[in-house]
């Protein structure tokens, strides 16, 4: 396979020729405090509370700068330890199973008041779990507020119902709670975090992008990417980072600075801004990824 991935791409040795500012990385901008911890009661466990990427279940696979990308995986019975998000994030949810949320000194299902409180996570995001505020989203469920909004899919997009959705509130209301797996499958999700102020003016045309984005919002651009067999994307470079994520089985390859495979569900890559690269479709069945471009200033 890595031989058809170095001939398929071979055309990349000659892309570095093409000129693209690439953005400096911002410093990241401090959250709001977190949520202080709250006291057990008499003859309770003491709480434990972590960042949301050192949770066991939220397993970080990737770290650059400002950027994250966690493997999200509850499998049925188990519960989450408490973690706090206190940046926003964006989820591809692969696999479904009933899920529940206990914010943080609230019963399982209550839900948080203040901004972005009410279902869809509030004016700049979406994805709050069933039954409690900023968890995440059940599989294949798309984004639910207006279409075009803050956080909604954007008007124009084809192919399936979309499972990507995102939570913008943490940045204004940092939450930590946790997560309970009461149904009989898996419950997986991959999640880009965008440690940033985010970006409300840069168009998609401007940033690089050719194609119109099924998702948007502040902080994300979720771009859908559809190979037939064989088929592969001309060369192409952003002037914003970008992850890749694998939304269906099949085979494929993603060739830039580094060169990525793709051979299941949750395969993800990385993009630096300015780094020409293309995709190709290796196996014998279609190739869906989701090109997510990482909104700074």
């Amino acid at each position: 396979m890595r031989r058809a991935v170095a001939a398929a791409f071979s055309a990349l040795a000659v892309v570095a020729v093409m000129t693209v500012p690439a953005a400096q990385t911002p410093a990241p901008v401090p959250p709001a405090p977190a949520p202080p911890p709250v006291a057990p009661a008499p003859g309770e466990e003491p709480v434990t509370i972590v960042k949301v990427h050192h949770e066991p279940h939220h397993r970080q696979v990737f770290q650059h700068g400002s950027t994250r990308i966690l493997d999200l995986q509850l499998p049925p019975g188990d519960l989450s330890w408490f973690h706090t998000h206190d940046w926003p994030v964006l989820y591809l949810t692969l696999t479904s199973s009933r899920t529940r949320t206990q914010n943080l000194g609230m019963e399982f299902g209550a839900r948080l008041a203040g901004p972005g409180a009410r279902a869809g996570g509030g004016a700049r995001g979406t994805g709050a779990a069933p039954g409690g505020r900023g968890g995440p989203p059940a599989a294949g469920a798309a984004a639910p507020p207006r279409a075009g909004g803050p956080g909604g899919p954007a008007p124009g997009g084809g192919g399936p119902p979309l499972n990507v959705s995102s939570t913008a509130t943490y940045i204004d209301q940092p939450v930590t709670h946790r997560l309970q797996n009461i149904g009989t499958g898996l419950f997986r999700a991959m999640v880009v975090i965008n440690e940033t102020a985010g970006d409300d003016t840069t168009t998609s045309q401007a940033a690089g992008f050719s194609a119109r984005p099924e998702f948007t919002n502040n902080w994300f651009r979720a771009y859908r990417i559809g190979l037939s067999p064989g088929e592969r994307t001309a060369v192409h470079q952003h002037r914003a980072p970008v992850v890749i994520l694998q939304a269906i089985a099949g085979k494929g390859a993603g060739a830039g600075a580094i060169t990525w495979e793709f051979n299941e569900p949750g395969q993800w890559a990385f993009f630096e801004s300015g780094d020409p690269h293309a995709f190709l479709n290796l196996g014998s069945d279609r190739l869906e990824l989701f090109e997510v471009e990482l909104r700074r200033k």
